[in-house]
């Protein structure tokens, strides 16, 4: 009997997307391996979100969107998503995102004949709000495997483990994933940043492929979860029903991380290994001044995108300056070609 289900599901997440959300969709409905289906979960947008989807929905019954009436946070939505797929390969992709046409064919090929590799992604760039590639460090044809074998790809879970637990990024939780192996992790667990813990969990559970080639752009831009820097907006961002005055988010990511180690069998001298890597993240000195006085502020564990944007910002005033200049070296040019024209004049009619 031919099996109806397709073999990748994607979901997507959205509240207020109204900016990026169609070329986003566009560029997964590109792809040049077509048997997926497309889950948009709607957190009760009150932009054109849901117009936008419903529209791309009438196009290509691949897509399924599903929309709720209030706004129930970000880690409901991405478990959202997951809950409501189905086939034997999941990635999440966001809103503002881009995705080249050959990713999924890439990514699953690989999964398809590298049974020990969990979850496979690709180099990636970041672009601005209009599609430009930034400057910036890291910020073009960017890897997440280093040099030294202390990485996602290695063989041993405690390498894997320290490589996300020291990473400045979790950007791999758009990979491709086996969808029987994230159901054995805690998924998006309900605090900023706990897409380091999901990825931590996989670190645990196996290996990581990336596709030597850019086939992901991530969108850097104002309105971007990455922009958010205090513990009140990444709380909303998470959960927005949730009110507390302290949230500790530092402190439960740790918690987290510990208990992902507890939890999975790793074997004892594995655990104890990885224990280390938690005790030497704990005893980065350098790095508690810091930690409390962001604690004591209220501060969040975001903000990685002001770089970018000082970056955009500047980009943009040298284009106006340029611009700026170019009008006003065409307005002298012109002030110019009249003087003559008026003194050829005066010339001729003497």
């Amino acid at each position: 009997m031919v099996s109806t289900e397709p073999r990748v599901s994607i979901g997507l997440p959205v509240y207020n997307g109204e900016t990026f959300l169609g070329e986003s969709i566009e560029s997964l409905l590109g792809q040049t391996y077509g048997d997926f289906e497309l889950i948009i979960s709607d957190n009760g947008s009150s932009d054109r979100t849901q117009e936008i989807c419903t529209h791309y929905a009438k196009l290509d019954n691949r897509i399924v969107y599903h929309r709720v009436n209030e706004n129930l946070g970000c880690a409901w939505n991405y478990n959202r998503v997951f809950e409501l797929s189905r086939a034997e390969y999941f990635k999440w992709a966001a809103d503002d995102d881009i995705h080249l046409p050959t990713f999924l064919e890439k990514a699953v090929d690989i999964l398809d004949h590298h049974p020990e590799v969990l979850w496979c992604f690709c180099l990636h760039s970041h672009i601005g709000p209009n599609g430009q590639l930034l400057n910036v460090a890291e910020g073009r044809d960017a890897s997440l495997l280093s040099e030294n074998g202390w990485d996602r790809s290695s063989s041993k879970p405690h390498q894997r483990f320290q490589s996300v637990l020291l990473a400045h990024t979790g950007l791999d939780i758009y990979a491709l994933h086996r969808r029987e192996v994230v159901a054995k992790t805690g998924v998006y667990q309900p605090h900023y940043g706990s897409e380091k813990v999901f990825l931590g969990e996989l670190a645990l559970l196996g290996k990581y492929y990336e596709i030597p080639e850019t086939l992901f752009y991530l969108r850097v831009h104002p309105k971007a979860s990455g922009s958010l820097t205090t513990e009140q907006e990444l709380q909303h961002y998470i959960d927005p029903r949730v009110k507390s005055r302290f949230t500790f988010m530092r402190w439960r990511l740790l918690r987290a991380h510990w208990h992902a180690v507890h939890r999975f069998d790793l074997g004892m001298a594995e655990r104890l290994r990885c224990y280390m890597v938690l005790s030497r993240y704990l005893l980065q000195v350098s790095k508690w001044k810091k930690v409390l006085n962001a604690t004591f502020r209220k501060q969040g564990t975001g903000g990685g995108y002001h770089s970018y944007l000082s970056e955009i910002e500047k980009e943009s005033l040298q284009k106006k300056n340029a611009d700026c200049e170019m009008s006003a070296s065409n307005s002298c040019s012109k002030t110019l070609t009249m003087a003559d024209e008026k003194a050829e004049k005066v010339k001729c009619e003497s």
